[in-house]
């Protein structure tokens, strides 16, 4: 049966006790407008707006073609009190696995860099989002070794005690890439890993140090819930001191990414989870994963 939750249409009608853990907390994954491609429910301004009077704590603005952290600078700059970080995802739209973007998002402060989304071999078919003419994205050799580009971006992550996030690779990729950022000290994350990661490689990389995310956009799928009981399981499996919830909203037809966090946090207390587990999940493990405050590059010029 499907969340009571889900059917929410504004944080008035959450639980008080996600309206509660809903302050502070930090969603590691949303959308907004601009976007090439792609209706969104709201813009990046509208979208940090929403998210302070929230209560929330942070953000981190992802786009599957171009890097958001001049967007985050600059709304950072306008609004106080939460905490806005950029990011950029290795699809065409930036050159693939390209480390001189990387080296450029980072010098001014981008916080988390994803593997390749859409344009990832292993996403390619299975997506509907075919927006590039490249082919499709691998970062394993026909050897099963990491393409040199994945060590320039590994060091580059490291200089700059920055986030790599898997995007859509597949479970091989994920694995030997994600085993490699550790035995770096790279901090990493598995992207939305109930969407095909299966529970023993989210094992084995959790106990490296690899952080698990859980997306609320399940909540939101017509399977009468089946998808919220899944990943809750998964959860379970793993380890609430692993796992990250988050949501990748931001799509025109669900709701605003705060709302929808707070839906999301609702359906996980219904799932039996704890107030102190669900605050470690959206509070606590975000932050740990980020490592603090969103960094601004002194102005400069030549």
């Amino acid at each position: 049966m499907t969340s009571k939750a889900v059917s929410a249409t504004s944080l008035d009608q959450l639980t008080d006790g996600a309206r509660t853990l809903l302050r502070g907390s930090v969603d590691i994954h949303v959308h907004a407008a601009p976007d090439p491609f792609t209706a969104r429910r709201t813009d990046s301004r509208e979208l940090v707006r929403l998210s302070r009077e929230a209560g929330m704590g942070g953000m981190v603005l992802k786009s599957h073609d171009y890097p958001t952290q001049p967007l985050a600078w600059a709304l950072n700059d306008e609004f106080d009190g939460i905490d806005v970080y950029g990011s950029m995802a290795l699809d065409w739209g930036v050159g693939g696995l390209n480390p001189d973007a990387v080296q450029v998002s980072l010098n001014i402060g981008a916080r988390v860099v994803w593997m390749p989304t859409f344009d990832a071999a292993n996403s390619r078919g299975r997506s509907g989002h075919f927006f590039s003419k490249g082919p499709g994205i691998n970062v394993l050799d026909a050897a099963g070794k990491l393409v040199p580009a994945c060590h320039d971006i590994l060091d580059l992550l490291h200089a700059h005690d920055a986030v790599l996030a898997s995007g859509h690779i597949s479970p091989d990729e994920t694995l030997a890439l994600l085993r490699e950022a550790r035995r770096r000290g790279v901090r990493s994350v598995i992207t939305h890993a109930s969407f095909g990661i299966p529970v023993e490689v989210q094992q084995e990389l959790a106990g490296l140090g690899v952080f698990i995310e859980h997306c609320g956009l399940a909540a939101f799928r017509a399977d009468g819930g089946e998808s919220v009981r899944s990943i809750a399981q998964q959860i379970r499996a793993v380890g609430v001191e692993h796992a990250i919830c988050s949501t990748d909203l931001g799509q025109a037809q669900n709701p605003d990414p705060p709302l929808g966090l707070g839906i999301w946090i609702d359906c996980l207390l219904e799932q039996g989870f704890t107030t102190s587990e669900v605050r470690q999940m959206v509070q606590e493990n975000p932050r740990a994963l980020l490592g603090g405050p969103p960094s601004l590059p002194a102005p400069g010029g030549h």
